[in-house]
């Protein structure tokens, strides 16, 4: 598989990126930094911005799939809505690939499978970040083009289980506590959305073995 990679250089990204790598995907990743990437066989670094539609196209010509994963500072409530209409644009340009988008739980209908307090953080301690989500997400659902989006829950730098549980918005009624996850755990799930075609069209939470209440 050819995947593209946005945001190859943040927690979750470069951790997609190594584990793509690491199953034999050729990745393409775009940076206007190409040498904080550390160079990997089957691994392509195009000089670019987010922001230039036309090196989007260049650097997702050919691609299958196209991970994007951009997170700001939890004040900064523009960030996605300022950069995924270029992405889109960029990706149109280059035959519209599958795009799965890295979103947060607590961002669009999600926040409904919260419990009250969590619901509280979302709203007004997060809720810069949040509505930013919630509004690129809505973006993405309308642009036409083939895309999946995931919200994974809480995430740490901690060791990998293996556990994570990755279920469809429909198919979950609670995400009960405060769940987390392992970055390598997510990456992995984020991942293996991206394999599957029949993730398309798909709002998909992504928890920990015990952190859901099926429907």
């Amino acid at each position: 598989m050819k995947l593209v990679i946005i945001g190859a250089t943040g927690h979750v990204g470069s951790r997609v990126m190594t584990q793509a790598l690491a199953t034999g995907h050729a990745v393409t990743t775009i940076t206007p930094h190409p040498e904080t990437v550390r160079r990997r066989k089957r691994l392509k670094v195009v000089r670019g911005s987010t922001s230039d539609p036309g090196a989007v196209a260049h650097a997702a010509r050919g691609a299958d799939v196209v991970v994007v994963s951009l997170t700001g500072k939890t004040r900064d409530g523009t960030l996605m809505q300022a950069r995924l209409p270029s992405i889109i644009r960029g990706l149109k340009r280059a035959g519209s690939p599958h795009l799965v988008l890295v979103s947060a739980f607590g961002a669009g209908d999600t926040i409904d499978k919260a419990p009250w307090y969590m619901r509280l953080v979302y709203r007004y301690v997060l809720g810069r970040i949040m509505h930013d989500k919630t509004a690129s997400d809505n973006l993405l659902m309308a642009s036409g083009i083939p895309w999946t989006i995931i919200y994974p829950v809480n995430l740490k730098n901690s060791v990998a289980t293996g556990t994570a549980v990755s279920l469809r918005l429909d198919q979950v009624t609670k995400v009960p506590g405060l769940p987390i996850l392992a970055f390598d755990d997510a990456a992995a799930a984020i991942l293996a959305a991206a394999e599957d075609p029949d993730t398309q069209g798909s709002q998909i939470i992504v928890t920990t073995a015990k952190g859901f209440r099926r429907a």
